[in-house]
């Protein structure tokens, strides 16, 4: 089997560091071309690298690969082009270059051209390993451009399309060292092994130090908290967590967003979702279900900034130019709590910060976050969290790396 490439790439700079990966002895099978025309042999394997730089580029994409049943096409595009990314998955190209070009993954993708005798067997390779590349996902919700490939593995349309933030606890410490398990690892093997139980394909990516996980809720949902198996899948396996490795979950869920583009949107959704007091359960709360009353978001706004101070139902209802017993309704209606519930997780959360990431007493703490005694903050932090204050600063705060 004989190959050749050809450049259609006019940027300088790219073109040249191309070239020069290519006179590596590893590359010694192809043969620079630029004439395509003197190839149309079935005996010729060929790898096209083209430069994207209009709307209209894709469609000389789409004229080659009719054209050429033996070609393997890379487009290479620049970041102001990278809206128009999700084409490659529709032409179902092996891979996708965004400039800079990484040394690495070019390499990479044209070795796995020269390991493979047809586009069959690549295509086979795919659908074995048939997953979205998580770098891509990742620079969606960075708005980055650092990815330099993308994987067209959406053979069977798994494009996510919400996103699920997680943090967690650790509850012993030195239950985990002693039994030689990682909570991490542990966390991303269970939600695997669930989802796989009903048919659902998730993809993970360690974001930062919290974990981030997307996956495709079925067509006709309109909603993450209306999917019933996705939620009793979710909350079983907190529960199993708990009972087996002390390791507690808390998870935020963002909307559902049809386009891949929409996934930043949804993470932004969901890490507000985790932050956000829950309607039924702690340990997972939705984004749909946060209030869209511009009154109750007003209000909720005045308890964050003014929470450690002693905060009446009438100051807030003044704010917003209701009567107490119309706000408390409306409130309640809204949130689901009450406006003394409310008030009380939001000084609760905090509080949760501070024992975490500052060396503060109990006692101050307590006194700083509007509670009048430390043994009565105590009693309501244990109700809310499920944790004494001292049991809750000795856990482990989940690092995914």
């Amino acid at each position: 089997m004989s190959y050749c490439v050809k450049l259609l790439v006019n940027d300088s700079m790219e073109k040249e560091k191309i070239e020069t990966w290519l006179a590596h002895p590893f590359f010694e099978k192809l043969m620079l071309q630029d004439d395509l025309e003197t190839l149309c042999n079935d005996e010729i394997i060929i790898i096209i690298i083209m430069e994207i730089k209009t709307p209209f580029d894709w469609l000389k994409v789409r004229r080659l690969l009719k054209k050429h049943s033996n070609l393997f096409l890379f487009p290479l595009i620049d970041a102001s082009m990278l809206q128009t990314a999700p084409i490659a998955i529709e032409l179902q190209l092996p891979s996708l270059f965004i400039k800079p070009i990484s040394k690495h993954l070019f390499y990479r993708n044209i070795k796995k051209v020269l390991d493979s005798s047809n586009r069959n067997m690549v295509t086979f390779e795919q659908e074995e390993d048939n997953r979205i590349d998580e770098l891509f996902l990742q620079s969606i919700l960075r708005e980055e451009v650092a990815v330099e490939q993308m994987k067209t593995l959406l053979i069977k349309g798994m494009i996510p399309n919400v996103v699920y933030f997680i943090q967690g606890l650790v509850l012993s410490p030195k239950m985990e060292e002693n039994e030689g398990w990682q909570a991490s690892s542990v966390i991303q093997r269970k939600l695997m092994k669930a989802f796989a139980n009903i048919d659902h394909d998730v993809y993970f990516l360690p974001f930062r130090k919290h974990l981030v996980f997307t996956l495709k809720i079925p067509k006709g949902i309109s909603a993450p908290c209306y999917w019933e198996d996705g939620e009793k899948t979710i909350v079983e396996l907190i529960d199993r967590l708990k009972h087996q490795y002390g390791i507690q979950l808390y998870i935020g869920v963002g909307s559902i967003h049809r386009e891949l583009s929409g996934l930043k949107k949804s993470y932004q959704e969901a890490r507000t979702a985790r932050r956000s007091p829950p309607r039924h359960r702690l340990s997972l709360r939705y984004f749909d279900e946060i209030p869209t009353n511009l009154s109750v978001q007003t209000s909720i706004d005045y308890i964050t900034e003014h929470f450690a101070e002693n905060l009446t139902i009438q100051q807030v209802a003044n704010e917003v130019n209701f009567s107490p017993t119309y706000f408390s309704r409306i409130f309640k209606k809204e949130t689901g709590h009450s406006f003394v519930s409310y008030l009380t997780f939001v000084r609760i959360q905090k509080a949760v910060w501070l024992l975490r990431h500052t060396d503060q007493t109990i006692e101050k703490i307590a006194f700083e976050q509007g509670f009048n005694t430390p043994n009565y903050f105590s009693t309501i932090f244990k109700k809310e969290v499920g944790l004494s204050p001292s049991d809750y600063r000795a856990t482990r705060e989940i690092i995914f790396i």
